[in-house]
């Protein structure tokens, strides 16, 4: 990899003082983009960095120089004497001889040592490790693993639950020890090539690699935040009825309609749109759905929101009178909730509810600021207009935990409106 230019960090690259800082769930959020939180990624690949010396993007640079140094590592880093932001000819040339080296060596598809960091399931994966749940999202985890030798390998960890090897030799009975800890694989019935382990009370231990969890589980590819469901096909579901209360309505309105123009402008696209009244069991097992509406107004919301034959339920209660999340409350006439949530009709899927993508456009100066502005589930007041930075105040906010189940104890700055 040859970095450029570009942004590493949102923080620093924006000038931001402490006293600037957004919301503690957005500064949550800056870990899923942020560099510096992934450099040990790097050290799968052979990596140069390029900065004129007279670029303000050197920044960018120096600050992975730093993530390098805190791992012990070094950077590669050339610099092109009395230039900007434009490559100075000798030092390109040095850059061209780095690559050059990296591609007569060629690409190792099975490294014996590898490196995983990250702070969400969404990026789960690296060459033959994968870590398949968290002891806690938007935390750093790591899992460091190497091939010592046929049928012995070596792994440690750092935040990680579950985690699967997938060296491409056979794992029946191979040695593996997790943070010193020694285990052998079960022989199974046929060969296979994969291990899968899991960390319990009393440490890791063997996983059958088709274990289903008895409820819900954060997992790869379904585990938030709102945004995450853009990274996948979705289907808008639009409501056909009327909203219980009229400000609720108008902001349904507004904000669907605000959707809709982002997507066109700023995504260059045009959403797949159906009302409620045509989604079938097709749209239901291919899309994601992103609902929009209440309970009244929209009919595939009600039934994710109180069917019986649903396979799970949703964390949130919401009537005409309020709008429960946990043991809070809110009145459900200048409230209204936006969240993702596995959807209870599939829940291989997602919902989201009231929500396009939650960076807006005061965000749009600098891609450095499109990045997620809510975490899993907020409630919005209404009483608040939507603006150019947020749909309106946000009276509550947080993440689910890795069971998708609300957070009791973790309120920050959330508050109950009756």
């Amino acid at each position: 990899m040859s970095a450029g230019a570009g942004f590493a960090e949102t923080a620093l690259y924006n000038k931001l003082k402490p006293d600037d800082y957004p919301a503690w769930y957005e500064q949550q959020l800056w870990g899923l983009y942020d560099v510096p939180h992934y450099v040990r990624n790097l050290f799968n690949l052979p990596v140069v960095a390029y900065s004129g010396e007279i670029d303000k993007q050197i920044q960018a640079a120096r600050v992975m120089e730093d993530a390098f140094r805190s791992q012990r590592r070094i950077l590669p880093h050339v610099i092109g004497p009395g230039v900007g932001h434009k490559y100075e000819p000798d030092a390109l040339a040095e850059v061209l001889r780095h690559i050059d080296q990296a591609v007569r060596r060629g690409r190792n598809r099975l490294p014996k040592k590898v490196s995983l960091q990250t702070r969400t399931l969404r990026y789960s994966k690296m060459f033959w490790v994968e870590a398949l749940r968290l002891q806690e999202h938007w935390r750093e985890a790591r899992i460091d693993a190497e091939i010592v030798g046929p049928g012995d390998f070596r792994v440690a960890t750092k935040n990680v639950q579950a985690l699967r090897l997938d060296p491409g030799q056979e794992m029946d009975t191979a040695l593996v020890v997790i943070d010193g800890q020694r285990l052998r694989v079960p022989r199974a019935s046929e060969p296979r090539t994969t291990a899968t382990f899991i960390k319990g009370a009393d440490g890791w231990q063997p996983m059958n690699p088709d274990r289903r969890h008895a409820g819900l589980e954060k997992v790869p590819g379904l585990q938030g935040p709102i945004d995450d469901v853009f990274m996948e096909p979705f289907l808008v579901v639009t409501p056909t009825g009327k909203a219980q209360h009229d400000r609720v309505q108008k902001w349904v309105e507004f904000e669907l309609s605000h959707f809709q123009d982002r997507w066109r402008s700023l995504f260059r696209g045009e959403l797949r749109t159906k009302p409620d009244v045509e989604v079938d069991d097709d749209d239901i097992s291919k899309f994601h759905l992103i609902l929009w509406g209440d309970p009244s107004s929209n009919q595939i919301l009600r039934r994710v929101a109180a069917s019986p034959g649903a396979l799970h339920q949703l964390p949130i209660q919401w009537t005409p009178e309020q709008l429960r999340v946990g043991t809070r409350v809110f009145s459900a006439e200048r409230h209204v909730p936006v969240m993702i949530y596995p959807n209870p009709l599939q829940p291989a899927k997602y919902i989201v509810i009231n929500s396009g993508p939650t960076f807006r456009e005061a965000h749009d100066r600098t891609n450095s600021l499109q990045n997620p502005k809510l975490p899993d589930w907020a409630v919005i007041d209404l009483n608040q207009p939507p603006t150019e930075e947020a749909p309106g105040r946000i009276a509550a906010a947080d993440f689910f935990d890795e069971e998708w189940k609300i957070k009791e104890s973790g309120d920050k700055n959330q508050e109950s409106d009756n």
